[in-house]
């Protein structure tokens, strides 16, 4: 059997290296006054000043602005692109990381929006759907102070890399990343160590109570009162969709809900349901961008259905600013019918 490998301790190189980076960041801020009188059609943009960055070739950059949209899919939007406007004939593919937001009252970045992408000469990336055009003019979030819209954008580029060599240089000790996430997102797909099962629409999803109790006090008292599932270790859930649940349990794991754009509204239901708070806020984040004229209404009466306070302010706030379209809808009209104390509400907000 051969013998273990010997291990060398306080071991020391003639030569150590280092190869360390260069790399560019570049801030810029663009405010476009009069914003909602800009009459621009979809396709249609409006372009900002040149700016130069200390980057590859010292390149030179443009923002280009869609008020009513890139193009037809995004017409409900604000589009959002940065352009490489150098005038070279470089035709060299360079990795540039850039970060779009919008500037609130406060001053503080809103919708944030990052990319990494290989640009060249002339080309352009950015966001079709960078904000919903609705939620920008409604005011609520004071993102268009006296009517003027303030674009942020910040352009990280690599520039060159050099190599430092030293002697007789002990290795420095490195630290592993943080893994926590990882390590128990792991835990939950690999099944190891769990000791409950929840059946979900005919199949199963393997846990861990400790961790679960940990993080929801609605699954801390189900597993430390004397029900059936602390028995039998299986529970059952009869009123959520797999991919629904699936969801809620990988957030309570990692704190991250990868599918929540496409299904924010049944998984607020769920996060209301395990008092999962920071959970039931992303969702609100998500479904607040989808407020338009059409579903005012209809999110306002969810909202207040599943106790989304934050969610149900920002309705009314919506409804407010655009009343006399919302009035219109089918969908103000059923809630005058089933939900006349939010009827009453909306009214009151009006008269303030």
């Amino acid at each position: 059997m051969a013998s273990p490998a010997k291990r060398e301790a306080n071991w020391r190189t003639d030569i150590s290296c280092e190869t360390r980076s260069k790399i560019s960041k570049f801030t810029y801020t663009w405010t476009i006054h009069d914003f909602s009188l800009r009459r621009q059609e979809t396709g249609q943009n409006i372009e900002s000043p040149t700016f130069s960055t200390k980057g590859p070739g010292n390149r030179y950059w443009r923002l280009q602005l869609y008020p009513n949209g890139f193009n037809e899919e995004s017409k409900d939007f604000v589009s959002l692109y940065v352009r490489d406007a150098a005038a070279d004939d470089c035709k060299d593919k360079y990795p540039i990381d850039y970060k779009f937001a919008v500037i609130d009252e406060g001053g503080h970045k809103a919708s944030l929006q990052e990319w990494t992408c290989y640009f060249s000469k002339g080309g352009s990336w950015g966001f079709a759907k960078f904000i919903e055009k609705a939620y920008l003019l409604t005011g609520t979030d004071h993102l268009l102070p006296n009517d003027k819209l303030t674009v942020y954008c910040e352009v990280l580029g690599f520039i060159d890399s050099k190599i430092v060599s030293t002697r007789n240089t002990p290795g420095e000790i490195q630290i592993p990343g943080r893994r926590l996430s990882q390590d128990s997102g792991h835990l939950l797909s690999s099944r190891r160590f769990s000791d409950v099962v929840f059946s979900v629409e005919g199949e199963d999803i393997h846990a861990h109570k400790n961790i679960l109790a940990a993080r929801s006090p609605v699954f801390a008292a189900m597993f430390e009162n004397d029900m059936k599932e602390k028995e039998q270790g299986r529970v059952e859930i009869p009123d959520c969709r797999f991919e629904v649940f699936r969801e809620v349990v990988e957030f309570i794991y990692t704190g991250d809900a990868p599918k929540l754009d496409q299904m924010a509204e049944q998984v607020l239901v769920a996060a209301n349901k395990y008092d999962l708070t920071r959970l039931k806020a992303m969702c609100e984040v998500v479904l607040c961008k989808k407020l338009s004229v059409r579903r005012a209404a209809e999110i306002l009466v969810y909202a207040d259905m599943h106790n989304a306070q934050q969610l149900k302010a920002k309705a009314i706030d919506f409804i407010k600013v655009h009343a006399s379209e919302v009035l219109e809808t089918d969908g103000w009209k059923e809630m005058e019918i089933e939900k006349a104390h939010l009827v009453a509400e909306v009214l009151s907000a009006l008269t303030v």
